[in-house]
């Protein structure tokens, strides 16, 4: 069911309830005041029968005559007894059971008054005192009258409760259909986006005030992190097409013109040492790839323990230089770490290690003489380390991107890379909860990297 129709439903049915609730309070009271009107008239028509009696205005045959002969088909009957109820006087025989009648002089005797109900016909006894003594008197009769307007009331009521039921649903159609008129084009503008992939349209954002304009807001912010994340898909597609085909057309071509002509034994030595360069190349590549597949898990998914971060960049340091007889890595100790946990954290000593790992290779890589300087700091609950190189600078414009996937600056030609490293460290970075900062210059260069210890 619709939400549409669903909402028209219920407030039919709750202002239908509450309509009806009225309706039925209103017919009550006039229900309740119209037989309290009634028992009146009964006790105003045994009062003036037994004026008529007591002063012998009338003969009670006379009075019994008039009664009979009255043109009223619903005329009321009236007894009348002495105090000690005898009959005196009545319109016509009782059809009441005599044991009843006597109940009721009895009760009327002890309270003075008596109201009852028999089927649909009201009884009204009363004690009147006369100029010849006391009197009881029992009136009883059928309010036509009364019934009649209560019918008619019903009539009225009944059709005003249709007319007013057809009028809100109407109503109340207009104005849902109104009130959701923002939710239909959003939905048609959204069917429109899904049909042509074009990620570019944007919703209405109406009076950017109520709730449908924050819907649409959302949406369209949502709207353009789908669009950033595509284009970074294509784009990231596009680089890692490019990366992969550079290493391996130079293999395929070297190895086509090894095969083409007779090399010497030095010359097949620079080929096999060409294609295992980029065969190496390939491999990083594939690592990084690998590398950033983990630090896009959910961070709840991936594994985290205790890790000492001097024991680590001891050995991420020891690593690089292995890996390169030419770099060069200084570890400096800025402050005394008298306790373990200000050098201790909780994250995945893999991930911290590939970070680490990009960029003191990143800083031994593009310095001039090799040398990178590992700085290693604290500040309250924080765990600091700077990995600084004296090379040739990265630019204002490159620092805007260097963390971009696949990006490489103006300084691209001075060391190879594939643009992966600095935005897998500082994804891994965030997934631990820090952050990462750049400074550089001509001569300088630092990244600053800063994690919550165990402190």
């Amino acid at each position: 069911m619709k939400i549409k129709l669903k909402l028209t439903l219920i407030f039919s049915i709750v202002f239908g309830m509450v309509l009806l609730l009225f309706i039925v309070g209103v017919y009550r009271f006039y229900s309740v005041k119209y037989h309290d009107d009634f028992f009146e008239r009964l006790h105003l028509r045994g009062a003036v029968k037994v004026n008529l009696i007591d002063g012998e205005t009338i003969e009670p045959e006379i009075l019994h005559l008039i009664y009979e002969n009255s043109l009223q088909k619903y005329e009321p009957q009236v007894s009348i007894f002495n105090k000690n109820g005898e009959v005196i006087y009545r319109d016509r025989q009782n059809s009441l059971p005599e044991a009843e009648q006597r109940r009721m002089i009895k009760e009327i005797q002890t309270d003075g008054i008596y109201k009852a109900w028999y089927g649909k016909n009201q009884t009204f006894g009363f004690l009147i005192e006369g100029l010849k003594g006391d009197y009881i008197v029992i009136a009883t009769g059928y309010d036509a009258l009364g019934y009649a307007q209560l019918r008619v009331l019903r009539l009225v009521f009944g059709v005003a409760y249709l007319i007013v039921m057809v009028c809100i649903i109407f109503i109340l159609r207009l104005f849902i259909k109104q009130a959701f008129n923002p939710v239909s084009q959003m939905i048609d503008k959204v069917q429109a986006i899904n049909d042509s992939n074009h990620l570019d349209i944007r919703i209405d954002e109406g009076n950017k005030k109520d709730e449908l304009a924050e819907l649409a807001i959302t949406f369209n912010r949502m709207l353009e992190q789908l669009e950033t994340s595509f284009e970074a898909q294509k784009q990231f597609v596009y680089n890692i097409s490019h990366e992969l085909r550079t290493p391996l057309s130079a293999i395929i071509t070297e190895l086509e013109l090894s095969r083409q002509k007779d090399l010497s034994k030095v010359e097949y030595r620079q080929v096999i040492e060409r294609t295992l360069q980029d065969a190496k190349r390939l491999a990083k590549l594939s690592t990084d790839l690998l590398d950033i597949a983990k630090a896009n898990y959910n961070s709840a998914q991936i594994a985290m323990h205790k890790v000492r971060l001097d024991e680590l960049l001891i050995e991420v340091c020891n690593k690089v230089q292995k890996s390169n007889s030419e770099y060069t890595v200084q570890l400096h100790f800025d402050k005394n770490f008298d306790d373990e946990r200000l050098i201790s954290l909780l994250g995945n000593e893999y991930l911290l290690g590939v970070t680490f790992s990009n960029l003191i290779e990143n800083g031994c890589k593009f310095s001039t003489d090799k040398t990178c300087e590992v700085h290693i700091s604290y500040e309250n609950e924080f765990v600091i380390i700077r990995i600084i190189d004296h090379g040739i600078g990265i630019t204002p414009e490159d620092q805007q991107l260097i963390f971009t996937p696949f990006y490489r600056g103006n300084n691209r030609n001075f060391a190879p890379g594939n643009g992966i490293g600095l935005a897998l460290s500082r994804k891994i970075i965030e997934i631990h909860n820090g952050n990462i900062a750049l400074e550089s210059s001509p001569g300088f260069t630092a990244f600053a990297v800063q994690l919550k210890n165990l402190l």
